[in-house]
């Protein structure tokens, strides 16, 4: 679509790259969506509310700081100013507008590519083809948007956007990929034995319908490693979704999550990392950066990983989950019953957070507190289906190792992905010396060397 220059930069809108000087600079996937728009209406004024639009395209929700964040990585490789602007002045509570004189050097003066025009550097080239319906396909984006939430309630909210799609395009294989990735979540929220079949036919269908779309293979690998244990199966695919889009972010994000899960933790720091550079804005591989700290046991760096992540959304649950298991291990037992407080009320009253909280209660010394959360997970469990992991780890806690290797036992029966990090997990530190425990981790079927791809 051409390329623009203004003062000493060159931006070239089919490479989405952005140079100075001739030298190529790395500007992040929203950032130069907005540089887009404000270029394309250069000497206009566009609004906050069309910038939200064009990066979240069809969801009315608000995205302030998200913006403010986007717009101010901008700015920083710019080199702009806001109170004194070259390129972008800022009208205040209204929007912006890109003051500074511009040479199209390119064809299609004044047309700027979109992000689903763009090639494989935006991570959704493999996409193009199922934008030609356009309502199927800003069902699937919605779907995603909702998936990203990590929350049982956006998790159904992405499951209707994503079978609206199917709906719309009974062959659209994303859509199938996105539910494949909803009832994964679902499992893991505690509904394994519900979910994990249609996880896993519904990862199948989709890779029939279209193997050469990223999302599918990630949605294939992760059932595969969710609900089987089947670590090459989840590796090969995760490797292949990198393969086809190198820049994809969740792709980096899942290998990061095998890797941790395996034991590899500086592989899967470098592939957490390497996810998080792609999409610093992305709260799933903000979150996931910090558990993967984590069960590597660096929880200051875990902790620090939360704080940055709640700063784009104070109530993001998974973070503040994390943050609170960062804080036991360090034995700032009262922040870490206050966060773990926090994760519970906004996932919910998820039975993860429930365990997890008796467990904290157990080990700051509240025996009273860490059954009552113990009692908790029985009366839910009387209303839905919950594993039996959760409270094996509040026994855990209380020292009843017996009742505690009950319910890991019963976990691993019935295929519970919550038992994927049961290798790393530094709660589970008093039962590694136990013959029971020994004897689950060897049917699971851990490698005792996994291969590290050159791609970790």
């Amino acid at each position: 679509m051409g390329k623009i220059r203004f003062d000493k930069f060159e931006i070239d809108f089919e490479e989405r790259e952005v140079r100075k000087s001739g030298i190529r600079l790395h500007l992040q996937r929203q950032p130069f969506r907005i540089l887009e728009l404000l270029l394309e209406k250069r000497g206009s004024l566009v609004t906050r509310e069309e910038l939200a639009q064009h990066l979240w395209p069809g969801l009315h929700v608000c995205f302030d700081r998200s913006l403010n964040t986007a717009m101010n990585a901008l700015r920083q490789i710019l080199g702009d100013s806001v109170r004194k602007p070259r390129f972008i002045e800022t009208r205040a509570g209204l929007g912006y507008r890109f003051i500074a004189p511009v040479e199209v050097i390119g064809p299609a003066a004044g047309a700027v590519a979109s992000a689903e025009e763009s090639p494989a550097r935006s991570g959704r080239e493999h996409l193009k083809k199922y934008a030609a319906n356009f309502d199927a396909y800003q069902d699937y984006l919605k779907g995603r948007y909702f998936l990203s939430r990590m929350h049982a309630d956006s998790v159904l909210k992405a499951i209707a956007h994503f079978e609206a799609a199917i709906a719309q395009d009974a062959n659209c294989a994303p859509a199938y990929a996105g539910l494949a990735d909803s009832y994964c979540d679902l499992a893991l929220l505690g509904r394994a034995g519900q979910y994990s079949a249609d996880a896993k036919r519904l990862a199948d269908a989709a890779y029939r319908l279209d193997p050469g779309v990223t999302e599918v293979r990630l949605a294939r690998g992760r059932s595969a490693m969710l609900f089987d244990c089947d670590w090459n199966t989840a590796q090969t695919e995760f490797i292949a979704a990198i393969e086809q889009c190198p820049d994809h972010a969740d792709a980096h994000r899942l290998l990061g999550t095998l890797l941790s899960a395996l034991a590899h933790h500086d592989a899967a720091l470098r592939s957490s990392n390497r996810a998080r550079v792609l999409d610093p804005l992305s709260l799933p591989v903000a979150a996931d950066l910090a558990r993967t700290l984590y069960m590597a046991r660096d929880f200051e760096g875990a902790a620090e990983q939360c704080w940055k992540t709640l700063a784009m959304d104070a109530t993001f649950a998974p973070a503040q989950y994390i943050l609170g298991l960062a804080y036991q291990q360090l034995a700032m037992h009262e922040e870490a019953i206050t966060e773990l407080t926090n994760a519970d009320n906004c996932f919910g009253h998820h039975e993860a957070a429930i365990g997890s909280l008796g467990h904290a209660y157990a080990m700051a010394g509240m025996p009273r507190q860490a059954l009552e959360s113990l009692h908790e997970l029985e009366q839910l469990a009387g209303r839905k289906p919950v594993s039996p992991y959760w409270a094996s780890l509040i026994y855990a806690g209380l020292g009843n190792r017996t009742s505690s290797l009950a319910g890991i036992e019963r976990a691993h029966e019935s295929r519970d992905p919550a038992l994927l990090w049961i290798r790393v997990d530094p709660r589970l530190d008093p039962l590694r010396g136990e013959t029971r425990f020994q004897r689950i981790i060897d049917e699971i079927g851990y490698p005792a060397s996994a291969q590290v791809s050159a791609f970790a």
